[in-house]
Order: structure tokens, then sequence, then C-alpha cells
């Protein structure tokens, strides 16, 4: 797709400084409500699958299958950006999925609940494609950086999300309870953005970032996107299928308690805190040794996982790694490297293709792991899904090719 067939909207001027950072902030904390969201109906899950006697193919596709709204949302929503205002569609994307997750709750059975979760996966792609295009508009120089904060907002509600959930579900004893929670808290949230945050700052299309960056590919179509594609596409299949089943691996298969397996996809969520540095690691290092890294050391701690003891110190710690590796680092180096394989001018195309990319994969990852899980049992599905589609996606990053990326300028990046 050539950037001459895409409309590009007339620049505005940054906000800068303190108000900038104020604004990205509540920005963050919408994102956190998302990621609160995403995060709880797992640990729900054995509840709601006892209430509608739902199979684990079922339920594992209930688990993951939001993210066949985001994916199928993704690369409209790029397109989108390039038309709509960056605000609008945070707002309406948090307005959505905040709603799905309370009319989660009145679902009758599979069918209608299978509608409220993908919707949410919609409302979802529209917020996060619209918060990642502002985050590399917004602060041009540190463009990885920026990505990297996104994702540690997702760590905040990744930990939040499970913990009170936990809570609620015991307090309450209904799974109800924290959907509902949530899904309200999410609705204030969308409030606030609308009356706190200035269009002057989501809308920035900055010119200042085309004048300091030089290459990037032209199209989505080209080298770098694609191959990036297929790794992302790999990662969601992975990373989507601890997300989905872990929990229930835990309560099912080893016995665990529901704090015990919120504890651990907590844990796993609190590690990417560290996706600033993985975003910074972006901006300076090979695309090759940082992905590949990231992608290995997701497999290693995969296969501790699945081959470890039934214990509860070794399962959250290796979950923790997992999470670095995984949502803390492949995770925000494939974003950023998305944004960077192709022209600022498209950025936001860039931002829709990740997306498209790991939520199509995650929203049958569910489905495929438990298929793994009836031939292979839980370690065989581990080993195949979740470490071997990460192996292979370290062996892809050898294909990628550096000198096409988009850079600073030399006289921006000393």
């Amino acid at each position: 797709m050539s950037t001459s067939a895409i409309p590009v909207k007339p620049p505005i001027q940054r906000v800068a400084g303190a108000p900038a950072v104020a604004m990205f902030g509540l920005l963050l904390l919408a994102y956190s409500v998302n990621a609160m969201d995403r995060m709880v109906f797992p640990v729900l899950l054995p509840e709601v699958r006892a209430e509608y006697g739902f199979s684990l193919d079922q339920s594992g596709l209930q688990s993951t299958v939001f993210a066949l709204g985001m994916g199928i949302t993704g690369i409209p929503a790029g397109i989108a950006l390039a038309r709509l205002s960056r605000k609008l569609l945070v707002v309406v994307g948090t307005t959505a999925f905040s709603a799905a997750t309370i009319l989660t709750i009145v679902s009758t059975g599979f069918a209608d609940m299978l509608v409220w979760r993908i919707l949410s996966g919609v409302g979802e792609a529209l917020q996060l494609a619209a918060i990642l295009t502002v985050a590399a508009g917004a602060f041009p120089r540190h463009r990885g950086l920026a990505i990297g904060a996104v994702n540690m907002a997702f760590a905040t509600g990744s930990v939040v999300g499970p913990v009170v959930a936990t809570a609620l579900l015991e307090q309450h004893d209904t799974w109800r309870s924290p959907m509902v929670v949530f899904g309200v808290f999410g609705l204030l949230v969308t409030l606030a953005v609308m009356v706190l945050v200035s269009s002057r700052f989501t809308e920035a299309t900055s010119t200042e970032v085309r004048a300091r960056t030089v290459g990037g590919s032209d199209s989505v179509l080209s080298w770098n996107p694609l191959v990036l594609a297929v790794i992302t596409m790999l990662f969601g299949l992975a990373d989507f299928g601890y997300i989905g089943l872990y929990a229930t691996y835990l309560r099912d298969e080893l016995g665990f308690t529901s704090g015990q397996a919120g504890l651990a996809v907590g844990l796993s969520g609190l590690a990417a805190f560290a996706s600033p540095l993985s975003g910074w690691l972006t901006d300076r290092l090979d695309p090759r040794v940082c992905l590949g890294s990231m992608n290995a050391g997701a497999a290693a701690a995969a296969a501790a996982l699945f081959l470890g003891p039934a214990v509860p110190a070794w399962q959250t710690a290796f979950s923790f790694l997992f999470g670095l590796f995984a949502s803390g680092g492949a995770y925000v180096i494939l974003a950023g490297l998305l944004v960077k394989s192709v022209h600022p001018s498209i950025a936001s195309q860039g931002s829709g293709m990740f997306i498209t990319c790991v939520y199509v994969a995650a929203g049958a990852s569910g489905y495929l792991f438990s298929r793994f899980v009836a031939g292979l049992g839980w370690t065989g599905a581990g080993l195949v899904q979740i470490t071997g589609f990460s192996l292979a996606g370290a062996a892809l990053t050898l294909l990628l090719r550096p000198a096409l990326f988009s850079t600073p300028r030399r006289s921006e990046s000393s």
C-alpha cells in the first residue's frame, strides 16, 4: 500500500512538557483498564465454565476470542487513524470494551457470551492503535521508550486486575462482581479522557518526526514488515496460549487455589514493568539481537513452567520470567519495530498491522492450545505451542534487514 494512497491529516503543533506527560499518563490509565478487563476473565474462567457447562475447548475459545475482535479491527483502525481523531478512537474503544465487559454478565449461553468477548476486543484494538500512534507522534525522539511506557501501563492493569478480581470473587462469591466493577471503572476513565485530554496532544501529526527520521518502508507489504508480521503471529500464538489457559492449567492440573493462580498470572504482568527498558533497547540495538534474545528467553521460561514441579514458588518465579521476556520484552519490541519498519507518515498502519497479526493469532491460541492438550497433555502442549513457537520466532529474526528500518538523523541520534 503506497503512502500516496493514504490521506494525511494536516500538521498540528505538538503539546510538550508537563502537560503532555500528564495527558499521556491519563491515556496510560485508560490502557491499564484495558489490561484489567483482559486479564480478569481467564482468572474467573473456572467459575464461568462451571456455571455454563463449557468444555475445555469452549472455555479456551471464550478466554482468547477477544483477540479475534482485536485482530480483525487492527488494520482498519490503523487506516482510520489517518482520517479520524485519535482521541475519538480512544473514547469509542474504551467505551466499547467497558460496556462489553459489563454485558458479559447477562450472557445466556456460549453464543452471546462469544459476541460480548469479541466486541470487547474490537474496543481494545481501537484504543490500542490510537494510543500507540499518539505515543509515536507525541515523543518523536523516544518512540520505543514511549511505546514501552504503554506496555508498562498494561503491566499495571495485569497486576491489579487478577488480584482485585480474586478478592471480589471471594467476597461476593460470584464471577459477575469483578466484571461489573472493572467495566464501570472503564466508563469513568472514558469521561476523564473526554474532559481532560486535549486534541492538540493526541492529534499532533508531528512533522518533527518526519524531519528527524530517515528510512523506513513506504508500504507495510515490504520485507521487514512482512517478516515481523510472521514473528508477531507466532508470538501471539505462544503468549496468548499462556495468557488464556495457564491459570486453568494451574488450577485444574496442578491443584492451585484461585489466589495462587491469580498471583502467578499477576506476576507475569508485573514483569512487564520492564517494558520501557525494552523500548529503550529497541531504539538502540540491532533488531535481530534484541528481538531474538527475548523470544529465546520466553521459550526457556515456558519450558521451565511445563517441565518443572507443581510448586507455587517455582511456577510464580518462571511465570514472572516468561512475562519479562514475552509481555515485557518481545511484545514491546515487535510493536516498536513494526512502527520503525515503515516511514513515519504511515506509522499508524504499522501499529494496525502489529495489532492485527498478534491478535488474530491470539484469537485462535486458546482453542489451538486446548487441542494440543487433548492430544499431547498439558506438558506437551506447552512445549509445542509456547516454547516451540517462541523458538521459531527467535530463528526468524535472522531474516530482518536492520539497514531498512527508519532511524533518527545522525545529528539527532548523537
